[in-house]
């Protein structure tokens, strides 16, 4: 009787998550954190407020077209080493100057950045687990979770900063935010330098075009979700301090927010290794949906609760979409795959916080929220129709 297999260790999957710390984490949520400081100092409308966060989309946005082109061409591990650089750059150099020009410049780039990381380290993990897949769905959970570890990183070393020192402080804040992010960086940095050249290129090799047909459901799910969770994370910081949290209470509704998420893949582990993908992806949804409602039923814990619902589920879409590719497209197809369902993301992202901003300005916060809750609603309905194609290699 033969030995059983030993199982591949997670600890790349885990290196590779500290990207998704630095893109997702500090780069794009850790936002929510100074946004109240920033409109404070800057004299901003929510709509302003909003606006920074949709042009880290529209970098999103161009990041998620340039890499679905660039993948033809450049390796996937250059395009993740470029895209985590550019990150850590413009989170330490954002507080350079109050200037709405600036600050989007630096906002659009950021998204650019965060969009390659997305695309090539998802490519990445799932090359690398190809022949593990006991271990794909837990790698490929933990991998999106790891905005989980920014996200906490980011409310221990921004929030009392900003608290103690006054709302004139967020320029420092922003480069304690890259100050963290360079550290984060450094393993999945090396780690990508070690990936051989001829497992990080097969991506981009075959020119048939993607199975719209099949999974274009799944694609408009993607984008409601997208709008959907990118107004919750943009304003429930905001949110709180309306509500008269302290920024202590603040601080643990974030933390709890952090370790939720950056525990999800775990949590979610069985489902991404056996369910098809298009049915997590409603599921989480689902899920996600639940944790958006509850802070509109009031009270204290229904805050950590929505904190701990929401970050168990909402990084589990994004996992979905990637078992979704692998079980349905062939290895050579996968990088170009990620890219458009992250160009879908990045439109739905794009949207959501100026248009929430734009409702939070006419009736308050709490409509903020009920706009995503309605597109998270449509992203629970959609992957139903998806008819996925079968023979994948």
């Amino acid at each position: 009787m033969g030995s059983p297999a030993v199982l591949p260790s997670l600890w790349p999957a885990f290196a590779l998550c500290l990207s998704m710390a630095v893109a997702n984490g500090l780069g794009r949520f850790a936002y929510a954190l100074l946004l109240p400081a920033m409109r404070e100092d800057l004299q901003w409308t929510y709509a302003q407020a909003g606006w920074l966060n949709t042009a880290n989309a529209l970098g999103y946005v161009l990041g998620a077209g340039t890499a679905y082109a660039l993948l033809h061409r450049v390796s996937a591990r250059r395009l993740f080493q470029a895209g985590l650089g550019l990150c850590v750059f413009t989170l330490a150099v954002t507080g350079a100057s109050g200037a709405l020009p600036w600050l989007s410049t630096q906002r659009v780039l950021n998204g650019v950045g965060a969009a390659w990381v997305s695309a090539c380290g998802s490519t990445l993990v799932l090359l690398h687990y190809r022949h593990a897949p006991n271990r794909r769905g837990a790698a490929t959970g933990l991998f999106f979770g790891g905005a989980g570890i920014g996200i906490i990183a980011a409310g221990l070393a921004v929030a009392p900063l900003l608290a103690i020192h006054g709302a004139a402080t967020w320029p420092t804040a922003w480069l304690v935010l890259g100050a963290v992010g360079l550290l984060a960086s450094i393993w999945p940095m090396t780690l990508a330098g070690r990936i051989q050249e001829s497992t990080a290129v097969t991506e981009g090799h075959d020119p048939a075009p993607l199975p719209l047909r099949h999974l274009g459901a799944c694609l408009a799910a993607y984008f409601c979700w997208a709008g959907g969770y990118i107004i919750y994370l943009t304003f429930i910081f905001a949110w709180l301090r309306d509500h008269g949290l302290s920024w202590q209470q603040g601080i643990a509704v974030w933390t709890v927010l952090g370790i939720a998420i950056l525990c999800s893949g775990m949590l979610w582990r069985r489902a991404l290794g056996a369910w098809p993908g298009a049915h997590v992806l409603s599921a989480c949804c689902a899920v996600s949906l639940l944790g958006t409602l509850a802070p509109l039923l009031g009270g204290t814990t229904g805050l950590f609760v929505s904190a701990a619902v929401f970050g168990s589920s909402v990084f589990i879409a994004a996992a979905a979409i990637a078992v979704l590719v692998r079980q349905n497209l062939p290895a050579a197809r996968i990088g170009r795959a990620m890219a458009l369902f992250n160009l879908a993301f990045a439109a739905g992202q794009a949207i959501g916080p100026v248009a929430a901003g734009a409702v939070a300005d006419r009736t308050g916060l709490d409509g903020a929220l009920w706009l995503s809750a309605a597109l998270h609603v449509a992203a629970v309905a959609l992957p139903w129709a998806a008819r996925a194609p079968r023979g994948a290699g």
